[in-house]
């Protein structure tokens, strides 16, 4: 990919291979770490978008999990991320906090169906992505479509 001069990536907190463990903050900073790096050599500016699954995974303490999420996803812009995509489905506040106390772009999670762009927008979000909703979306219709052909 990097011979294509142009390439993004997310990169988890969780480790899928590891039984869905969560890295530590400071780990999950040298992984990105580790990736700028090997971008930087090749030459290639490869866009990393850090994602912590604190809030999906409820992690930590609730009453310090902004806090948290916010202090793992400032060691990932220090180590070379450039834009932080703390995943979950955000209430607007949270949103708001995450957008105004994070360095760079944030990337909020969206619901292309039923989903309030124009919040997401208020709260300064640099970034959206819809994760799995556009596939469940597409299936739901698609399940429609198909139906009259039982």
């Amino acid at each position: 990919m990097l011979v294509a001069g142009a390439v993004g990536l997310n990169i988890e907190d969780t480790v899928h291979s590891d039984g869905g463990r969560l890295r530590g903050a400071e780990e999950h900073a040298e992984y990105v770490a580790g990736l700028r790096t090997a971008a930087d050599a090749a030459g290639v500016h490869v866009v990393i978008n850090a994602r912590t699954d604190w809030f999906k995974g409820k992690h930590g303490d609730e009453a310090t999990r902004v806090d948290d999420a916010i202090a793992r996803m400032r060691l990932c812009a220090e180590a070379g991320a450039d834009a932080l995509y703390p995943v979950a489905f955000h209430d607007e506040a949270t949103l708001a906090r995450l957008c105004s106390e994070l360095p760079l772009p944030v990337n909020a999670i969206a619901k292309p169906a039923d989903g309030d762009l124009a919040m997401i927008r208020r709260a300064g979000a640099g970034r959206i992505s819809f994760g799995p909703t556009w596939q469940m979306g597409l299936a739901e219709v698609s399940k429609e479509w198909l139906a009259r052909w039982r």
